[in-house]
């Protein structure tokens, strides 16, 4: 079959081609999805090199995985799933924690597209509330002083009696103990389902 066969092909089709371990068919696959893939990405990550890499580590994956596609699968939506868990996955090793907990609503706006959203974004934010109550006793109060009240770091110095460097110290220790469970409220995020 010449390449140009390929094209007029449904999804349904290519994927079993793939699975038969079909170059061509995988080929049509990521010349048919990798623009609108991208356009998606970059609705999260506003790096065009960044959005390439995560595109080829999602085509390399479904390539290696071909043979363990699921039967009957709508190739839009797994493809559009598996791209939203690499940018989940980019999220958690990326150094944007304290711009995600400040944001949290945005990403589960932009994530979440089933009818019990809210009571997914309330489980979510319970999760970070508990990991942050987790925190020592002076660092969690300096760090919700910060968060929630919105102090600046002068005026926690003040309100506690300490240096803004002591300040300083206690909001970036609490960023870094947050940011080993981070990966685990990301990953809650995974499971949701894609609205595509």
């Amino acid at each position: 079959m010449r390449y140009s066969d390929y094209s007029i092909l449904s999804d349904e089709i290519l994927v079993d081609l793939i699975r038969q371990h079909d170059e061509k068919a995988f080929a049509v696959i990521y010349q048919r999805y990798s623009a609108p893939l991208y356009a998606h990405a970059y609705g999260f990550v506003h790096d065009r090199e960044e959005i390439k890499d995560i595109l080829q580590k999602v085509f390399v994956k479904i390539w290696d995985l071909r043979t363990q596609l699921p039967d009957q699968v709508k190739l839009s939506s797994y493809l559009y799933q598996t791209v939203k868990n690499a940018i989940i996955n980019h999220i958690a090793h990326s150094k944007v924690v304290d711009n995600y907990l400040a944001n949290i609503s945005h990403y589960s706006k932009n994530y979440i597209a089933d009818t019990d959203h809210h009571i997914r974004e309330k489980q979510l934010q319970e999760i970070i509330d508990y990991e942050i109550s987790q925190l020592p006793k002076k660092m969690r109060e300096v760090f919700e002083l910060s968060r929630s009240q919105h102090l600046t770091h002068k005026q926690i110095a003040e309100k506690l009696g300490i240096t803004e460097k002591t300040v300083k110290n206690q909001i970036t220790n609490a960023l870094k103990l947050l940011r080993s469970k981070l990966p685990l409220l990301l990953f809650i995020l995974a499971i949701i389902p894609n609205e595509s």
